[in-house]
C-alpha cells in the first residue's frame, strides 16, 4: 500500500453516512440527549458541551436509569441531576428534562414506557429534519420507543456510548444496564453509530486541564471540577486523570470529522455482553477513534465564552 492508497483510506475512516455533514449555528441539527446523569461525572460535561454549542438544538434531555446496584431510584437521581446542571446554566426552564424508563426491558418485545420513550416518538414525528439522539446510558428508552413506534427508524440517527470492544464485545457499563435493550437496538432498522469501550476511553482530561480551563468558568465550571476532584480524591488510588467516556457522542455531532468510522454488521448481543456475528445482520456505523484534543478544545473554548458572557445563547 503506498502513500496515497493510506491517504485515501484515511480520508474514507473520516466519512460518516449517518452523521452527515458538519452543522452550523444557522442550521444546527436537531439533538436530544439520553443519560444516566447521576451514575458518574462525564454525563454532566457532555450535556453542558451540548447545550453551549449553537450548532445543535437541544430539543430535550432525557434522565436514564443506571441500573439498581448504586441507587435504587437512579432514574429519578438523574433527573435532579439534570435539574441541577440546568439551574447552574442559568436555563431552567428552557430545556425539557423528561423521565425515561426507571428500570431495564425485561423482554424483547415489551417496552418500557415513559414520558422520554413517547417525547422520541414525537419529536421523531413532528417534523422532515432528522433527529439524533445520543444515549449516554442504556438504550432502554430507545428500544421501547422503537419497539412502540417502529417507524421512527426512517426519521431518526442514533448514537450509542457503549459496548465491548471489536469483534468480541465484552463487559461494558452501559450495555450492562440494559443488553436486552442493546440487543433490540442492533437488530432494529435504526440507524446506528456505536462508540465502543475502546473509543470511548480516548477522552481523559487530567487535574491540570480541568484546574487550567474549567475552574473558574463560572458556577457550571467550579462544579464540574468540584466532581472531578471528589471522584478522583476518592477513588481506591487516586490519579491524575479521569475518562470523559460520553463525549464524543456530542463532540461528532458538532463536527464529524472529529470521529473515524467503519461500516460493520450488527452483532447481536448475548447475556454475558459478548457479540454474536450472525451472516447477514444489517451494518451500522462504528466510530473507532476520536480526536479528543479538539472535542475537549471546542468544549473549553465555549465555556470560557459563556463565563465571559460572550456566547450567545
Amino acid at each position: 500500500m503506498d502513500i496515497q492508497d493510506l491517504v485515501a483510506q484515511d480520508r474514507a475512516l473520516r466519512k460518516s453516512r449517518f452523521l452527515g455533514s458538519i452543522p452550523s449555528p444557522e442550521r444546527p441539527r436537531r439533538v436530544i440527549l439520553n443519560t444516566d446523569a447521576h451514575n458518574e461525572i462525564d454525563d454532566q460535561m457532555a450535556i453542558v458541551h451540548a447545550l453551549l454549542s449553537p450548532e445543535l438544538k437541544v430539543e430535550g434531555i432525557i434522565a436514564a436509569h443506571y441500573g439498581m446496584h448504586t441507587d435504587k431510584d437512579s432514574m429519578e437521581q438523574s433527573y435532579r441531576e439534570i435539574q441541577h446542571l440546568l439551574k447552574l446554566l442559568g436555563m431552567e426552564g428552557k430545556v425539557q428534562v423528561l423521565k425515561g424508563a426507571p428500570l431495564a426491558l425485561e423482554k424483547p418485545d415489551v417496552p418500557q414506557k415513559s414520558e422520554g420513550a413517547e417525547f422520541i416518538i414525537s419529536c421523531a414525528q413532528s417534523s422532515t429534519e432528522p433527529l439524533y439522539i445520543a444515549f449516554l446510558g442504556p438504550l432502554t428508552d430507545m428500544a421501547s420507543a422503537y419497539l412502540m413506534a417502529p417507524e421512527i427508524a426512517e426519521k431518526v440517527v442514533v448514537l450509542w456510548i457503549g459496548g465491548g470492544w471489536w469483534p468480541t464485545g465484552g463487559p461494558e457499563f452501559n450495555a450492562f444496564n440494559d443488553w436486552i435493550a442493546a440487543d433490540v437496538v442492533f437488530a432494529s432498522g435504526l440507524p446506528l453509530v456505536q462508540y465502543p469501550r475502546t473509543t470511548y476511553r480516548m477522552m481523559r482530561v487530567g487535574v491540570a486541564e480541568m484546574e487550567r480551563f474549567v475552574l473558574g468558568k463560572g458556577a457550571i465550571g467550579d462544579y464540574l471540577t468540584s466532581l472531578f476532584k471528589t471522584w478522583r480524591v476518592n477513588t481506591p488510588s487516586p490519579r491524575e486523570w479521569w475518562v470523559y467516556g460520553d463525549s464524543p457522542a456530542v463532540g461528532t455531532l458538532v463536527n464529524p470529522e472529529w470521529g473515524y468510522y467503519v461500516e460493520l454488521p450488527a452483532p447481536r448481543l448475548n447475556p454475558d455482553l459478548s457479540y454474536r456475528h450472525e451472516p447477514g445482520n444489517r451494518r451500522i456505523e462504528v466510530c473507532v477513534e476520536v480526536m479528543a484534543g479538539e472535542i475537549f478544545a471546542d468544549f473549553f473554548r465555549k465555556l470560557e465564552a459563556f463565563a465571559r458572557g460572550a456566547l450567545k445563547m
